[in-house]
């Protein structure tokens, strides 16, 4: 059973840690981690850690929320390229960020873990 699982990235942003895997065959960056390279297939794997600082590729207003985000509706979600050429999604904490802009990585508690946001850097 491989250790690179969507259960080990929330236990690293619990602590407040952006972390995925890098395949060493290729080369080839992956957040959040996967089990085998979706570049090569390779399962020669290692974990990665990532500043979190980046520039905003997407942006959007969310305003029929999940269940859990009701309370934040409207509320902004990003895709962000960050500096190491991955990307990720999370939630937009600033309102004023537009595409482009720089931003770095934050993590929301929740009840049952912590969220992935963004705000300007």
């Amino acid at each position: 059973m491989t250790e690179y699982t969507v259960k080990a990235y929330k236990d690293h942003l619990m602590n407040e840690e952006l972390v995925g895997v890098e395949c060493k065959s290729c080369g080839h960056l992956m957040l959040p981690p996967r089990p085998l390279c979706n570049k090569c297939g390779s399962m020669d794997l290692g974990w990665r850690q990532y500043m979190g600082k980046g520039a905003v590729a997407a942006k959007t207003v969310i305003t029929v929320p999940l269940t859990r985000f009701q309370d934040r509706c409207p509320y902004g979600v990003v895709i962000v390229t960050l500096d190491e050429g991955v990307s990720i999604s999370g939630l937009l904490l600033d309102e004023n960020i537009d595409v482009g802009s720089r931003v770095e990585a934050a993590y929301v508690k929740e009840e049952d873990g912590v969220v992935l946001a963004f705000k300007a850097a």
